[in-house]
């Protein structure tokens, strides 16, 4: 019998141990903000007002993301913008989208001292390959190292189908951005066929269709990315610049991973060795410290 008992009095112990505890972390909140005045005409300061505590995460219809209760952010074209605010606070997440309004475009956005002016001039600019070595580069060493692998100079003529790659950037309001592989593409052994040779347009099919020529949209987020220079954001999918696998967090070979890809701007040099182009260096960055790079030029 008191084996019995002090059987049944250990299992009313494990039973009292495992009994459900409930907690209650509060209401969510309903999220808000204002929208103030900034600088200048073309830019706002977005202020958190959601009630207790929250952590603000912030972004606007022209790909812009920012974090803190009290930020800034910048519209270069005249018209009417998104801004999403999403709170996590101790009870959840909740988000609310207002809009805001600009009155007018910025005079001083195509400057060639500014990212977009230099990208796409006053109304358009159009870039390719460099046509030197190191236009393609990957490295494990941050931006701009080629300690993996480095395109030649032989490249430029061996891989003639990517040399002759356009990507036209528009100033207007919709960002455009159009791609044009002149109807071929390198294989890089991934794409196609699967050759180290270059292919026809055609032989991009299924989700690796998606990175022919097309029509695409861009932005330039100023005074980010690992030089302080900027970012710039290509949308839609299959838009990209250089490798055609290389996304922000990886490579894919089968097809496009996700609706963007955003490069760090790594330099811009106008009249580069005083030869009358400009250089436009750009990186993604596919993990750790694993960087593609790649180096366009525009005679335009």
């Amino acid at each position: 019998m008191k084996r019995t008992i002090t059987g049944l009095l250990i299992a009313t112990i494990i039973l009292h141990g495992c009994r459900e505890e409930k907690y209650n972390l509060g209401n969510i909140p309903t999220p808000d903000f204002e929208v103030q005045p900034g600088e200048d005409a073309n830019t706002v300061v977005l202020v958190n007002k959601t009630p207790g505590s929250s952590i603000a995460y912030w972004e606007t219809s022209t790909g812009q993301k920012f974090k803190g209760d009290n930020v800034s952010a910048r519209f270069t074209f005249e018209g009417e913008y998104d801004v999403t605010l999403m709170a996590i606070t101790p009870g959840g997440t909740a988000t609310t989208t207002k809009q805001v309004s600009i009155t007018q475009s910025d005079p001083t956005a195509c400057n060639p001292d500014r990212a977009l002016g230099f990208i796409a001039g006053c109304t358009e600019r159009v870039w390719r390959y460099n046509p030197e070595a190191g236009a393609f580069k990957v490295g494990d060493q941050g931006p701009d190292a080629g300690n993996w692998w480095s395109s030649t100079a032989d490249d430029v003529t061996g891989r003639a189908c990517e040399f002759n790659d356009e990507f036209t950037f528009h100033f207007n309001a919709e960002g455009t951005f159009n791609y044009n592989n002149k109807g071929d593409f390198y294989a890089d052994a991934y794409l196609g066929s699967k050759s180290t040779s270059c292919e026809p347009a055609g032989n991009l099919t299924g989700d690796q269709a998606a990175w022919n020529s097309g029509t695409f949209s861009f932005s330039v987020i100023e005074g980010t990315g690992v030089n302080g220079l900027g970012q710039l954001v290509l949308t839609g999918r299959g838009a990209h610049i250089g490798i055609k696998k290389a996304h922000n967090g990886g490579e894919t070979a089968t097809g496009p991973v996700g609706n963007s890809v955003t490069y760090d701007i790594l330099a811009m040099e106008q009249n580069a060795g005083g030869k009358g182009y400009d250089i436009l260096k750009i990186g993604v960055n596919i993990g750790g410290n694993g960087w593609w790079t790649f180096t366009l030029r525009s005679d335009s």
